[in-house]
């Protein structure tokens, strides 16, 4: 069965893909393996650096067609997909500047000894739709960067990003063996981290998708980064800047069509200022322009596929049965396309099970916290441990609730984001490992320890 990609505006068929066969994945497992081989021996940092540099001029040059491209697969507003391809040819641009000294040789203090940052192999890397080359890009430049070569499953929904993708690759001037798009199903995924030519495995996408890779590396002795789901607090103290506060939480919820790990989805707003908080957030959730987003007015398009808007309903009934009382939005928009209207629930029993779910619709839960000590106890009660955002002006009390929470990262008096120069990565079932920055750049490599007596 083909693989196929639909626009989630109209549900119009855009393009089917055969998957690859076992032929297919064996010629690129191979040449995979023997590029890694060439690529980290005969290919100089300057060279590899030169080929970054093509792939950001690359990536700017071509940004609203590939924009375009999103938005016809994924449902992101335009302006949204076109920032998106913009930032990873930041990616690229920071990297080449910066990745020579993230993996150059580091001295150890005392001892006649240095630790050499060397690439593992071929990397299987399974990618998800709702950033379609971010993403991908974000882990792909540093790792290629650091002498490995990579093999790309990315969703079934978004094929024409993946095969764009790795054209986009050659465009720059790579070798066919550094960046090969997988078209696979999901039962190709076991045999393909087993193989002895893979040297390791990245995850972004749901907690049992990456707990399922995890095990068959971890059978195998390979390692592993996951980078999986969230439902990331956002804490809202009383002496907040709450019109900023407000405004923040709304782009963060509900950018990216509000598809995002991690979008602000649990809001814990402190008892005084929580009436001023719902109103303000309520009006500016109601005023987002919902439509087709190829239009420039658009700032909430359709949601990418018909199974998030069947899972975004169960999970409003799920809230509603639990005491939730909806705001706004609550249900599929009667238009054509993958339309839920952007929600908002209120009085939901923080140990409701919904409020333990990852949400990844347009739905925003708000809840009353007493004070500090109940804002850190609900906002650690989660499996999740991805972001977190704090909003005070207490400088001491942002320190104690800071090291309190139990997140990868955390923002203060700002949204959670991801940024070339900074390591993104989470804890608990949110996965392990981290990408970007210095951290993320040495993540898949081999730390060799060279000592001299």
């Amino acid at each position: 069965m083909n693989l196929e990609s639909r626009n989630p505006t109209t549900g119009e068929l855009i393009g089917t893909y055969p998957p690859h066969d076992a032929a297919e994945i064996e010629t690129r497992l191979r040449r995979a393996h023997e590029t890694a081989a060439v690529w980290r021996s005969e290919v100089s940092m300057p060279e590899r650096v030169a080929l970054m540099l093509r792939l950001a001029e690359l990536l700017e040059s071509r940004a609203e067609d590939y924009g375009r491209l999103i938005t016809s697969e994924m449902g992101k507003p335009l302006s949204e997909a076109i920032a998106e391809v913009r930032k990873s040819a930041t990616g690229a641009r920071h990297f080449a500047e910066k990745g020579p000294d993230y993996l150059a040789d580091s001295p150890i203090e005392g001892l006649n000894a240095r630790v050499v940052y060397e690439p593992l192999g071929a990397i299987f890397a399974i990618m998800p739709w709702n950033l379609p080359f971010w993403q991908v890009l974000r882990f792909f430049i540093p790792t290629a960067l650091a002498g490995n070569t990579v093999l790309v499953k990315h969703s079934d929904s978004v094929q024409g990003c993946a095969h764009a993708l790795e054209q986009l690759v050659l465009d720059a001037g790579a070798p066919r063996g550094l960046y090969q798009n997988l078209s696979i199903r999901r039962d190709a995924v076991a045999g393909i981290v087993a193989d002895p030519r893979i040297a390791a495995a990245t995850v972004t996408g749901s907690t049992a998708a990456g707990r399922a890779v995890a095990q068959v590396a971890g059978e195998n002795g390979k390692k592993v980064v996951l980078e999986l789901g969230g439902s990331d607090p956002f804490l809202v103290f009383e002496d907040a800047e709450l019109d900023k506060a407000v405004k923040m939480a709304v782009l963060s919820r509900f950018s990216n069509n509000a598809q995002s790990c991690i979008a602000a989805k649990r809001i814990l707003v402190a008892e005084s200022v929580y009436d001023a908080f719902e109103a303000a957030f309520l009006s500016g959730v109601k005023a987002l322009a919902v439509g087709d987003p190829t239009a420039p007015e658009t700032q909430f398009g359709p949601l990418a596929r018909d199974s998030v808007v069947r899972d975004t309903e169960r999970q409003v009934a799920d809230a509603v049965a639990q005491g939730g009382r909806i705001l706004c939005g609550g249900k599929r928009l009667e238009r054509p396309g993958n339309f839920f209207a952007p929600t908002v629930i209120a009085d939901l029993p923080h140990d409701a099970p919904i409020a333990h779910e990852e949400i990844f619709g347009p739905v925003a839960l708000l809840f009353r916290v007493a004070d500090e000590k109940q804002a850190i106890a609900m906002a650690n009660d989660s499996e999740f441990g991805l972001g977190a955002t704090v909003w005070s002006g207490d400088a001491a009390r942002v320190a104690r609730v800071v090291s309190a929470l139990d997140a990868g990262a955390v923002f203060i008096n700002s949204f959670v984001r991801s940024d070339p120069r900074a390591p993104f990565g989470g804890i608990k079932a949110s996965g392990y490992g981290r990408e970007l920055g210095a951290l993320g750049a040495r993540e898949l490599t081999n730390a060799k320890l060279v000592f001299s007596d």
